[in-house]
């Protein structure tokens, strides 16, 4: 009898952890809000153009706590690439800038497309405004804006995920 009480005392807690599908954040690293460090933008423009990034997160399933806290991190990564330059350089052109972008969900395999329909154009409008569309080549100026713009999005998918 003992035993058919544990079996069915496991079965609950199973049954209920899958109703309510708690955060695990203290067993994942990612989900931990000291794991990154973003600022808001001071740029109105840049700050302006991260709401609809936000609302794109925050309108979309449950999965952004975690969604948005990877791509929060892999922006900051990637304004820290965009901002390599001299013998580091990377990135070298707007036309780069804008296919890292493009390439963030794939590089963190999330399905982005169906999650979140609207996040690819808040994004890509969000490095537009910074960077325009043209191809040019990367100078100070540009490389600098395109660092904000980058940390932008990483502000803004760490406010999306919350």
């Amino acid at each position: 009898m003992n035993k058919n009480l544990l079996v069915l005392l496991v079965a609950a807690v199973l049954i209920v952890f899958g109703l309510f599908k708690p955060s695990l954040s203290v067993v994942d690293p990612v989900n931990n809000e000291n794991s990154i460090k973003v600022v808001e933008p001071s740029n109105v423009m840049l700050r302006d153009h991260c709401i609809p990034v936000i609302d794109a997160l925050k309108y979309g399933p449950s999965s952004r706590k975690v969604d948005g806290k990877r791509l929060a991190s892999l922006y900051s990564d990637l304004a820290v690439l965009m901002g390599l330059d001299g013998e580091d350089q990377v990135v070298k052109n707007t036309e780069d800038v804008r296919q890292a972008n493009r390439l963030t969900g794939a590089m963190l395999k999330l399905d982005l497309k169906d999650k979140y329909p609207d996040l690819k154009e808040a994004t890509t409008n969000l490095v537009k405004s910074a960077i325009g569309d043209d191809l040019i080549l990367l100078d100070a100026v540009t490389r600098e804006k395109t660092v904000e713009a980058f940390n932008a999005l990483a502000w803004a998918c760490n406010e999306g995920s919350k």
